[in-house]
């Protein structure tokens, strides 16, 4: 029993000391400083050197770190896919549009008409071109600016006009200013014009040249014939004239062999021009288009047996596309190259994804929703549609024809 008294004992000292401990290294300095006083802060701060941590001016960023990204997720380069898309209809009740072109100083877009009329988004209607006659496929076609458009302020039309002898193609050039024009310049005439196949598209290259799809005017053979406008892509001079290098001397032409083609672009890394063509009975392609180059028709057309022709690098002989205006997504924060064609019967935008050597890896349609789209851009981030459903062949909705922009977010 005794025993057991001393052990008690002994227990209730030792929590008596305890306590005390307690009291003097807790209780009493809290009773006598203000809570937040730093004396009381002298652990932590010891506790927390220890931990070795660098200061912000000595310190240098942590490697594969956890606090540390291992790559810049400004970086990052992101899929096609990946990409949100975000839908805005611009322009709505336009009377079958053929091209639409970014002024950029303006922050306005041009918009043209197969009947001649040129818009402005922001304004409407500002001018008709003259002399332009609007039968079947034939019409106000083309429209591109100079180079130089903010100093000189011109402009190009490519359209189809009646002369005595029929119907022919040319391209003019005039000064916008004010919203109007003037000073109008013939820079290339006659070229063979029909109510279909008479291509149209326009564009000054990376080279400075302004090249032009014209097409076979409904005679074939015209296309092989190198002293022949039609069924060609031209190269020439802002003033018209023949380039020194052009590959048959004192000769617009560029390429042959061409039926009716509708796209022209240039890839953004290599300068290599590409073009879209309307084939017969679907037969459609996107060609890579190299100097003097003869492209078959109506030898050959899209991805029949091997000849002495340049191959396409995208044929759709399982369906007609009926391929028009093409561009490049240029954006430098999307992973790969990627080739939009604008497609008509086919109601859709088609996306090619492109490997190094410029041939695509996959297709997909996209905008399949608003049905024959006749030109497509991207400018600044976002991709430009217009439809076509008021040109004889499509079933228009009410508020057809329309401007549509798709913003691309991250």
């Amino acid at each position: 029993m005794k025993q057991i008294s001393k052990k008690v004992l002994i227990i209730v000292l030792i929590v008596v000391l305890l306590i005390g401990w307690f009291g003097i290294r807790f209780l009493i300095p809290r009773m006598m400083f203000n809570p937040n006083d730093p004396a009381l802060e002298q652990g932590n701060q010891e506790n927390e050197e220890n931990q070795d941590t660098p200061d912000n001016e000595n310190s240098s960023p942590a490697v594969n770190g956890e606090d540390s990204p291992a790559t810049d997720a400004e970086g990052e380069k992101l899929s096609f896919d990946e990409m949100e898309m975000e839908i805005t209809v611009l322009a709505e009740n336009l009377e079958v549009p053929w091209e639409i072109i970014p002024l950029h100083e303006e922050d306005d877009w041009m918009i043209i008409q197969r009947n001649g009329e040129v818009i402005s988004l922001k304004s409407g209607e500002l001018f008709t071109v003259d002399g332009v006659s609007s039968i079947g496929e034939g019409g106000l076609l083309g429209v591109t600016l100079h180079p130089d458009y903010n100093g000189n302020r011109q402009v190009y039309f490519y359209y189809t006009t009646r002369k005595n002898t029929g119907l022919v193609n040319r391209v003019v050039r005039y000064e916008f200013r004010n919203d109007t024009l003037s000073n109008e310049t013939i820079i290339v005439d006659d070229i063979p014009g029909n109510s279909n196949h008479n291509g149209g598209r326009i564009a000054f290259g990376p080279d400075g040249y302004l090249y032009i799809t014209t097409g076979d005017a409904g005679d074939p053979q015209l296309s092989q014939q190198t002293d022949s406008l039609a069924g060609k892509i031209l190269r020439l001079t802002e003033n018209g004239e023949v380039p020194a290098d052009n590959p048959f001397s004192g000769n617009p032409v560029y390429s042959y062999g061409h039926r009716n083609p509708q796209g022209l672009v240039w890839h953004p890394v290599t300068g290599e021009l590409y073009a879209s063509e309307h084939g017969p009975r679907s037969m459609d392609e996107v060609n890579l288009i190299q100097s003097g180059q003869n492209y078959g028709w109506p030898e050959v057309t899209c991805n029949q047996a091997p000849t002495e022709y340049e191959d396409p690098i995208a044929c759709y002989s399982d369906f007609t596309m009926a391929p028009s205006g093409i561009d490049f997504v240029d954006m430098e924060a999307l992973e790969g190259t990627h080739l939009l064609v604008a497609g008509l019967r086919g109601n859709q935008v088609r996306h090619l994804s492109l490997n190094k050597e410029g041939t695509p890896i996959t297709q997909e349609p996209l905008f399949t929703e608003y049905g024959r789209i006749r030109s497509v851009r991207y400018y600044e981030g976002a991709i430009y549609l217009i439809t076509n459903n008021r040109d004889g062949r499509g079933t228009p909705i009410d508020t057809d024809d329309r401007m549509i922009k798709v913003t691309l977010r991250q």
